[in-house]
């Protein structure tokens, strides 16, 4: 059975609780977007200014997420610099998190940044060549490949390019574990799995569902 990650993006801190609220209890895992208005063209909470004082109070306060207890966190830095937010992420509790390669960054900062415990991923989109990855072999724990063509919104087409990129990054990396986000739903899970992901992350297809419950369980099973 893989592993099934509900993909949180939300404007706004009420929109994140709201949305937890949907698959609280259904999943130990909850995988928060973060979207910087410069990396990406979309802006998602804490990223607007409007969010900063609280968000600082929050990290300050280090209060947690919400429904902190129920989920394990893990957070899809698509920002610029994500070394200058990481230890925010890391107060509140992520026990995961990925940069995109693509984005400026200092790689070393990012991996001092995080603390015992704490899984660090790797993101790449479909465009960029796997072996970006060869010279930072050992320094990550997990990849997330693409599933779309584009990062930073929901609803996307499905990118069949994924597939062979995922059977790739099994031969380059055996052993590393393999994630998949974006158009991860009901008519792809299979041909994910198949080709070898070890983990789905899903936005739209289970949040929007009438039925979340149904639509985790049937990309676990896929």
């Amino acid at each position: 059975m893989v592993e099934v990650v509900p993909a949180i993006l939300v404007a706004s801190f009420e929109e994140l609780r709201a949305t937890l609220d949907k698959v609280r209890g259904l999943t130990p895992w909850a995988q928060v977007d973060v979207c910087d208005g410069y990396f990406v063209p979309s802006r998602t909470w804490p990223m607007n200014p409007g969010d900063q004082s609280a968000f600082r109070t929050m990290v300050k306060e280090k209060k947690g997420l919400p429904y902190w207890e129920d989920f394990n966190f893990e957070v899809d830095l698509m920002v610029e610099e994500a070394e200058k937010v990481i230890p925010d992420w890391v107060a509140l509790g992520a026990t995961r998190v990925a940069i995109h390669i693509e984005a400026k960054h200092d790689f070393d900062a990012c991996r001092r940044a995080l603390t015992d415990g704490i899984e660090f991923g790797i993101a790449l989109v479909n465009d960029t060549p796997l072996s970006r990855l060869v010279p930072l072999t050992g320094q990550f724990d997990y990849i997330q490949l693409m599933g779309i063509a584009s990062v930073g919104k929901q609803g996307l087409p499905f990118d069949e390019r994924v597939l062979d990129r995922i059977r790739e990054a099994k031969r380059m990396f055996p052993g590393i574990p393999i994630q998949i986000d974006g158009s991860v739903n009901g008519e792809t899970a299979h041909a994910l799995v198949e080709a070898g992901a070890d983990r789905l992350v899903s936005g739209s297809y289970i949040l929007r569902a009438d039925d979340p419950e149904k639509a985790i369980n049937t990309l676990a099973h896929a």
